[in-house]
C-alpha cells in the first residue's frame, strides 16, 4: 500500500513536509562538511603560495552558504507548515514565504550576507593565519566599499590547549552540539567513563557530548601545528637576542 492511502490530505501534508524538512537537514549538514574541506584545501593553498586558487575556493564557499542560506528558509517554512498542518492555500504561502526571505538575504551587501556566518568568518581568518597569525585581520579592499565590514576580527592567540588534558590539543575532536575541542584520546577517555554519554566538560556548557558528536578537526590540527611552529620561532629569536 503507498504511504499516505486512506490519510485526510491534511495529514499527508504534514507527513510530506516533516521528511522534507528532515531531508533538508541532512544536506545542510552534508554542506557543513563541504565547507570544512574547502577550508582545508584553502589553507594548503595558501600555504603554496596560490592566492588565485585561494580566491576561486573563497568564491565557491561564498556560493556554498548562498545555498546552504535557501535550504535554511525553505526548512524553516516547511517546519512551519508541518507545524501547522493546513492543507489549504500551503502551495501559495510557502511561495510568499521563501521568495521574501530569500530576497531580503540577496539584498545585503556582500559584508553582511557573508559576515554572519561563523563558516566563512572561520575559513577567512584561517586563511589569513597561515602568515599573518596575531595580527588583525583587515577588510577586503576588493569588496565594494564598506562591504567586508563585518568580516574585521582582531588578532587573538587562541587557547589550543584540551580542556581535559591541560596539554596541547592532539588530533583535535570538535563537538558538532557546542563547538569545543579536545584531544582524542582524552575526550573517548572521558565518555568512556561516564558510559558514552556525559556533559561537556567545559566549564558553563551544558550541552551533552556522545562519541557520534565528534568530527576530526583538521583545520584545528593545523592551527595548533602553526601555532606551536610559532611559539618555537619566538622562541629561538628570544633566545638569539640574549645571546646579543
Amino acid at each position: 500500500m503507498s504511504q499516505g492511502v486512506g490519510l485526510d490530505p491534511q495529514t499527508q501534508l504534514q507527513s510530506r513536509l516533516q521528511q522534507l524538512h528532515s531531508t533538508i537537514q541532512g544536506v545542510q549538514d552534508v554542506a557543513e562538511e563541504t565547507a570544512r574541506v574547502c577550508t582545508v584545501a584553502a589553507l594548503d593553498l595558501e600555504e603554496l603560495g596560490d592566492g588565485d586558487k585561494v580566491a576561486e575556493v573563497d568564491a565557491a564557499l561564498r556560493a556554498l552558504l548562498d545555498a546552504q542560506h535557501r535550504l535554511g528558509v525553505e526548512r524553516d517554512v516547511v517546519a512551519q507548515l508541518a507545524a501547522r498542518g493546513d492543507a489549504d492555500g500551503a502551495a501559495a504561502e510557502y511561495a510568499a514565504e521563501w521568495e521574501a526571505r530569500v530576497g531580503e538575504y540577496e539584498a545585503l551587501s556582500a559584508g553582511r550576507r557573508y559576515g554572519r556566518s561563523a563558516q566563512y568568518r572561520e575559513f577567512r581568518q584561517q586563511v589569513w593565519d597561515v602568515r599573518h597569525e596575531g595580527e588583525p585581520m583587515p577588510a577586503d579592499s576588493g569588496d565594494e566599499a564598506g562591504a567586508d565590514e563585518d568580516l574585521v576580527i582582531a588578532g587573538a592567540r587562541m587557547n589550543y590547549r584540551c580542556p581535559i588534558a591541560a596539554s596541547w590539543l592532539v588530533a583535535p575532536l570538535t563537538s558538532k552540539t557546542c563547538g569545543h575541542s579536545f584531544s582524542k584520546d582524552a575526550i573517548m577517555s572521558y565518555i568512556q567513563a561516564h558510559r558514552g554519554a556525559c556533559a561537556c566538560p567545559v566549564d558553563g556548557c551544558r550541552q551533552s557530548i556522545r562519541a557520534a558528536d565528534l568530527f576530526p578537526d583538521q583545520v584545528l590540527e593545523r592551527k595548533v601545528a602553526r601555532h606551536l611552529r610559532q611559539l618555537e620561532a619566538e622562541e629561538t629569536a628570544a633566545q638569539y637576542t640574549l645571546v646579543q
